[in-house]
């Protein structure tokens, strides 16, 4: 489960959860499938998704200490995914070095 206290960092096949009041590392989540993870989106406290360098949108289930892939929009865009952003009533919209915005 994320909170207010937790800050999610992507990286390279690698999601990292911090304690922002603790300053600790709470865990590192290995996303092997996954290139270098440039966007995180947390839609609800079950809910996340990715944006990586292969122009892929994960959406993940949070599980206690894991995620578990929902759904892949592969080729989202023409190039690096850079930011994902909730909009609300579900939706979440990315951009890309492609110069463009989408809304999911």
């Amino acid at each position: 489960m994320i909170n207010k206290e937790l800050l999610v960092i992507p990286g390279e096949n690698k999601i990292s959860i911090i304690n922002v009041n603790k300053y600790n590392i709470v865990r590192i989540i290995d996303v092997n499938e996954s290139g270098w993870i440039c966007g995180i989106c947390i839609l609800n406290e079950n809910i996340l998704f990715t944006g990586d360098n292969n122009e892929i949108i994960r959406e993940w289930k949070i599980e206690g200490d894991n995620l578990i892939l929902i759904s892949k929009k592969e080729k989202s865009h023409n190039n690096d995914i850079s930011y994902l952003i909730n909009i609300g009533n579900g939706h979440i919209a990315s951009a890309s070095k492609d110069k463009t915005i989408k809304i999911w």
